[in-house]
């Protein structure tokens, strides 16, 4: 939920609040002023009566009306003077009306007369009625102007915030670089954005020198491991030799040979986080797993490895031409590295237009198929295996948000990718 969003929430609960609260006491403040009003003209009604009935001989030639009524009552009657609600039944309307009624004891010689004076409330509720509605108006009317105000007025002073926000997103270390120090009219959003200026500058550099180092790496490493691969060979070719010799310089030849391709594999770890691939290309999975499967053949050949293919389903995927060929190229070549020594088998299969599965025979894994991605982390002691190529394939996978997923039943392994 965007900020702007959130505090308008907490604006129109609290608008609410206090509308709902201000509704129900302005009915009852306008309620009590009219029936206080009725009443005052009620007490007014009784002693103008009063004040005529002191004129009057006798009481039975008084006729009653639809409003007063002035009956004799005993005369150990208290005198009292009361207001309240009664509705009465009209035969004329058919409904019950509504009055505000006075009763009062009147004392006149040894007599007591019962005063009663009533006021009809329909003009009042009539009036309270017509009043709700607009005061409901005048308030929705109110709440909407507040929180369309309110929307503008944080929109263009989150402006500058959104802005930095969107620049962040489309944040880039080939395109973008640093994003630059743009100044506004909030001192916060100022200060943030100097901060980060600052930081996507030291980003930049640090991205700078960790890409210069790793070329220098791998330039460097490769050469003196090419100088003593090419030694090595000189000296196996030697004819004054010993077995044990042969032995040794077999073993420190294999050793080189792991130590390169462990170098190549965390170069080529490192580009990938430095996001060096950024050239994008529509590849066409089932041909070049097609091609990869012909660079394989002799040693699947020599391995006696069963391959099945069944690339049904046409999976084109927009990436990196080098990315994708490594990540295909480092799982076939564990499904054959790690496959049984006899009867292996090697099944490709693109289930769907985006999902691709490859499974092969092997040994149990020693260790939870969750952690397969982990680098260094191998699933047998073959002397082939640096460990590092199932993380190059999670690491290209996150780049270009795959969903990887890696499942042992028994003695078949699958990997399944959905691009």
């Amino acid at each position: 939920m965007k900020l702007t969003a959130k505090s308008s929430i907490y604006y129109l609960v609290y608008t609410l609040f206090i509308f709902t609260i201000g509704t129900i006491l302005f009915y009852f403040l306008i309620r009590n002023i009219l029936f206080n009003a009725i009443d005052e003209a009620l007490h007014q009604e009784k002693n103008q009566v009063v004040e005529n009935l002191k004129y009057e001989k006798d009481f039975k030639e008084i006729h009653n009306s639809d409003f007063i009524d002035i009956i004799e009552v005993s005369s150990d009657s208290k005198l009292y003077d009361k207001v309240y609600n009664t509705s009465i039944y009209s035969y004329e309307k058919k409904i019950r009306i509504d009055y505000r009624e006075l009763k009062s004891v009147y004392r006149r010689g040894d007599h007591f007369y019962e005063i009663t004076i009533r006021q009809s409330l329909t003009e009042a509720e009539s009036l309270i009625s017509s009043i709700l509605p607009i005061e409901v108006a005048l308030f929705m009317g109110l709440i909407v102007g507040v929180l369309l105000i309110n929307g503008y007025i944080s929109n263009k002073i989150w402006e500058p915030f959104y802005e930095l926000i969107e620049r962040l997103k489309n944040y880039d270390l080939v395109n973008v670089k640093i994003i630059s120090y743009k100044k506004s009219n909030v001192d916060e959003f100022d200060e943030l954005s100097e901060i980060v200026e600052k930081m996507t500058t030291r980003i930049y550099r640090d991205f700078n020198s960790q890409k210069e180092f790793n070329e220098n790496s791998s330039h460097e490493l490769q050469t003196p491991l090419a100088i003593i691969r090419n030694k090595l060979e000189l000296l196996i070719q030697s004819k004054n030799l010993q077995d044990e010799d042969m032995v040794l310089i077999g073993s420190a030849f294999h050793s080189i040979n792991r130590l390169t391709q462990l170098n190549k594999g965390l170069i080529l770890l490192s580009k990938i986080e430095n996001n060096q691939y950024y050239e994008l290309s529509r590849i066409n999975i089932g041909q070049l797993l097609e091609t990869l499967m012909v660079s394989f053949e002799e040693l699947i050949a020599e391995r006696n490895i069963q391959v099945e293919m069944n690339i049904t389903k046409t999976i084109i995927i927009p990436a990196n031409q080098i990315l994708v060929e490594t990540l295909l190229f480092n799982i076939i070549s564990n499904a054959i590295k790690h496959n049984l020594e006899e009867n292996g088998k090697i099944v490709i299969d693109t289930i769907s237009k985006n999902v691709l599965e490859i499974s092969n025979t092997g040994r149990p894994l020693p260790v939870a198929a969750e952690r397969m991605f982990e680098r260094f982390l191998k699933s047998s002691t073959s002397e082939l295996s640096v460990g590092l190529g199932l993380s190059i394939v999670k690491k290209i996978c996150d780049l270009y948000k795959f969903d990887i997923k890696y499942t042992c039943d028994g003695n078949i392994h699958t990997i399944r990718i959905e691009f």
